[in-house]
């Protein structure tokens, strides 16, 4: 009961944790922003977290992620994704996992990016979703989500996600797929990146993330990030060494606790 009523919790409060039928927020890089990162987009995470990011990754990039949410080992966390330039444009694959054998959430998904003249940036994912009860009947849906960053004045930058906008398929019980949107303002200056962004979840209402990342030095980054609905606090490190990048993500609940997140990412090519 100890381990249940936990993840009860989690499952019943909105945005403290991520529905096979939600999007998702993984990487230690946007979540110790705060996950305020649809404007801006631009690792192998944006390949769910905005596809229309996509064509500023100049190489083949890879990037994995592990926590271990609220320290539970039942709440285990993985995601590996990759995005590819290519003539046609860019390409991402990805995959999340969550859960024990008590309740496991999978997502498996496709991107495509592609620039419109040299300022705007747009994107389809396509994700598949599965979701398993021990001892009850579990639910898949499929879903068409589309993203897209545009270049502005003054170092600027919007960016737009909607998901769900396409429900191709739904089944079992706890089938659902609801239309998110998020839309969000960035600017990066010299050593310095601010993110704002605003989330629309149809039941949930308005969750406002704010995030900031500093370069202090060639090769280390640190960050922070505020999320409204439930109030949570995020911060980050990150450290580059050539094409090779580690990064650290901490974030801290009022009620369950502290879990740690942490991400690998290589560039080839």
């Amino acid at each position: 009961m100890k381990r249940i009523l936990p993840l009860l919790l989690i499952l019943a409060t909105p945005g403290s944790a991520w529905s096979a039928f939600e999007p998702v927020y993984a990487g230690a890089r946007p979540v110790g922003m705060a996950g305020a990162f649809v404007a801006v987009a631009d690792d192998a995470e944006a390949s769910f977290l905005n596809p229309g990011g996509t064509p500023q990754v100049g190489r083949v990039t890879f990037s994995s992620y592990y926590t271990r949410l609220f320290g539970m080992k039942e709440l285990a966390q993985v995601a590996v994704s990759a995005v590819a330039p290519t003539g046609l444009g860019h390409v991402g694959l990805f995959y999340h996992g969550l859960g024990s054998s008590l309740y496991r959430e999978g997502v498996f998904g496709l991107s495509y990016g592609r620039s419109i003249g040299r300022r705007f940036h747009a994107g389809l994912t396509l994700r598949r979703l599965s979701l398993t009860f021990q001892n009850y009947e579990g639910a898949s849906a499929t879903a068409l989500d589309a993203g897209f960053l545009a270049d502005l004045p003054y170092d600027l930058r919007l960016g737009a996600m909607a998901h769900a906008i396409g429900r191709l398929s739904e089944s079992g019980p706890a089938a659902e797929n609801p239309r998110i949107i998020q839309a969000g303002l960035s600017r990066t200056g010299d050593r310095l990146t601010v993110s704002f962004q605003v989330d629309r979840h149809p039941r949930h209402g308005y969750t406002t993330r704010v995030g900031q990342e500093f370069r202090l030095a060639e090769f280390v980054t640190v960050r922070a990030g505020l999320t409204t609905d439930p109030s949570l606090f995020y911060v980050g490190l990150g450290l580059a060494k050539g094409r090779v990048k580690t990064d650290y993500a901490l974030s801290s609940h009022s009620l369950l606790g502290i879990t740690h997140r942490f991400s690998l990412t290589m560039e080839f090519g």
